[in-house]
């Protein structure tokens, strides 16, 4: 298998981890091939931990914008017995012509 041709960290950023891990010295001594594998390991951690802490503070910080967009709660209909009319009960602004299907009666004579 071949090696990557271009690194997923930017050098300035593995630079930071390896001096907060503390092997910058071996770094800046033999290279990037002076760390042991389980530096390497560990800088890789660091960076996923890094980069879930930002997705996080990215997220919760998306939060409110998502509170102003949520639907509107639903309204449930008042109860109408059975046999009254659809606007039995409403104020006079509601009270309209019964609709023939709702009450079942029908405008055609047979």
């Amino acid at each position: 298998m071949g090696r990557r041709s271009r690194g997923v960290m930017s050098e300035s950023f593995k630079y930071e981890l390896a001096k907060d891990l503390g092997f910058y010295e071996t770094v800046q001594r033999d290279g990037w091939g002076g760390i042991r594998t389980k530096d390497a390991g560990n800088m890789v951690k660091r960076a996923i931990q890094i980069a879930e802490q930002a997705l996080a503070n990215q997220q919760s910080a998306a939060a409110p914008v998502r509170e102003q967009f949520r639907p509107a709660p639903v309204v449930s209909q008042p109860y109408v017995p059975y046999g009254q009319p659809p606007y039995a009960g409403l104020p006079p602004a509601y009270a309209i012509a019964p609709n023939p299907v709702q009450t079942g009666y029908s405008s055609f004579a047979p």
